[in-house]
């Protein structure tokens, strides 16, 4: 995980916000790659996963369970990162059982850092411990839930040569192991982490920091852990935003896997996807971070390594010092070699156990007049969306859930006086939202999310901020086929 910040419903048609942007609104030296099998070289690689499941670790995860060169011998849940370790635990069993990976031992660590500890924000918190909106259902743990250093321990004993440990979120666990055995560096092939920034922007954007401060959240959550395993024996390599930032996550991304995800890594990261679209906004600064570090463990290749001495400092910064720790970096990627060989990763293997499904499909037409709907919802959950605007001027619609008590009547008489600009009431939440914004005329398509009984379309066009919504009518998900207006 390295920094992604869930947003909270936008405004009533943020994507007013694209329409209105259309309509006038917006010293190293080349190294070879880290060593990441022990002695003797076994023929898959045996790695511990060390996780704080955001939305970029549950990809990565995916990629390293059906790696035919990796050999997934335990998953670490940081406490100390974006998910609180009950959660993590319900979130971490679901994983597995859905890549058909049921066996994988795990267990959490504590949730407190160091003294010098950032926890991360509690509304990004919230969203991780519900698994980002995947459909989980109840599940009964069978003993007393394990703890992220025994596990480590006992994946470490077992394992057939020495393992490495793939770090995706705080470091709080391997410092903590380290702490507990003395023997576990020699023990370890190494550490491969999705760790830092070096000469690239931060993404640290709380407590008044800014990308200048060149901090990444990884690291800042818990320097003192940082400062720990640094202090180490064990070889290290990072992944850090210095390479992860020429990687953003692909806009089309889930449209390119909506092409093909009958595999579970392909239909787990499209179903959270499409739940979460935010993920896919450039705006929101959202990169391949853990994809890229698990790719490139078994492909060293996808990244150019360097070799760099580094010093972390108190807040996690890691500064470049002649008299510092060695460790590898990787330093740039290529976006196309990337993608493609994250698709090639997430398209491998057996489908899922239990594959995602479309709730309901939704077609709205705006003539510039009347916003009108049809189709149909199946149930409560993800919804595609086909949008067909007026031809010669910018629009777009986005589907809004309403809670009760309130009803359509509430939505309709909002807006006359909304603000585009401001955050809607919390009984209103956003649903898919499709945008033309040149004005084409041509059918335009998306997806996402309706967990309320009742919903509806807001259409829209003007220049921003300066907006004339339009709303359709209501309809009930999860009735069926939606009656004709």
């Amino acid at each position: 995980m390295s920094g992604y910040a869930p947003r909270r419903a936008r405004p009533v048609l943020l994507i007013a916000c694209l329409v209105g942007l259309v309509a006038g609104c917006g010293s190293s030296t080349e190294a070879s790659p880290p060593v990441r099998t022990g002695e003797p070289p076994t023929e898959r690689i045996p790695v511990i996963i060390d996780t704080d499941l955001d939305i970029s670790d549950i990809a990565a995860i995916a990629i390293l369970l059906r790696d035919p060169a990796v050999d997934v011998r335990a998953i670490t849940i940081a406490g100390t990162g974006q998910v609180h370790c009950q959660a993590g635990r319900l979130v971490t069993r679901y994983v597995l059982d859905e890549l058909g990976s049921p066996d994988i031992p795990f267990g959490c660590g504590r949730e407190a850092g160091g003294p010098d500890a950032h926890p991360f924000p509690d509304d990004w918190r919230a969203r991780t411990d519900a698994g980002f909106g995947l459909d989980i259902p109840p599940q009964a743990e069978a003993g007393v839930p394990r703890d992220a250093v025994e596990v480590i321990s006992a994946a470490v004993d077992a394992s057939p040569s020495a393992p490495t440990m793939v770090t995706l979120g705080p470091l709080t666990n391997l410092e903590d192991a380290l702490a507990a055995d003395e023997t576990l560096a020699d023990r370890l092939a190494g550490v491969h982490a999705m760790l830092g920034t070096l000469d690239a922007p931060g993404n640290v954007m709380v407590n008044g920091l800014e990308g200048k401060d060149q901090l990444e959240w990884n690291a800042y959550a818990d320097p003192s852990a940082v400062s720990a395993v640094f202090a180490s024996d064990v070889p290290i390599s990072i992944v850090p935003l210095d390479a992860t930032k020429d990687v953003p996550v692909p806009a089309d991304l889930a449209d390119r896997l909506k092409t093909d995800h009958k595999a579970a890594g392909a239909d787990l990261v499209y179903e959270l996807l499409v739940r979460n679209p935010d993920r896919l906004r450039a705006e929101d600064g959202q990169q391949l971070w853990d994809e890229l570090a698990a790719l490139a463990l078994a492909d060293a290749d996808v990244v150019s390594w360097e070799d760099v001495t580094v010093t972390p400092g108190d807040d996690g910064r890691l500064v470049r010092d002649d008299g510092g720790r060695n460790i590898r970096v990787a330093a740039s990627a290529d976006a196309t070699s990337v993608e493609t060989a994250l698709l090639d990763a997430l398209r491998r293997g057996e489908p899922r156990a239990t594959p995602f499904a479309i709730a309901g499909s939704l077609k709205v037409a705006f003539d510039g007049t009347t916003c009108s709907i049809t189709g149909s919802s199946d149930q409560a959950g993800v919804h595609d969306l086909t949008y067909t605007g007026p031809a010669g001027q910018p629009s777009g619609v986005t589907v809004i859930g309403i809670q009760p008590p309130h009803t359509w009547a509430d939505v309709t008489s909002l807006l006359p006086t909304i603000d585009a600009q401001a955050s809607p009431p919390p009984w209103i939440s956003e649903g898919p939202s499709a945008t033309d914004a040149t004005g084409a005329g041509a059918p335009v398509t998306a997806t996402g999310a309706l967990q309320t009984d009742v919903a509806g379309p807001i259409c829209l066009t003007g220049a921003f901020p300066n907006l004339r919504f339009v709303p359709g009518p209501s309809f009930q998900v999860g009735g069926g086929a939606i009656p004709a207006s």
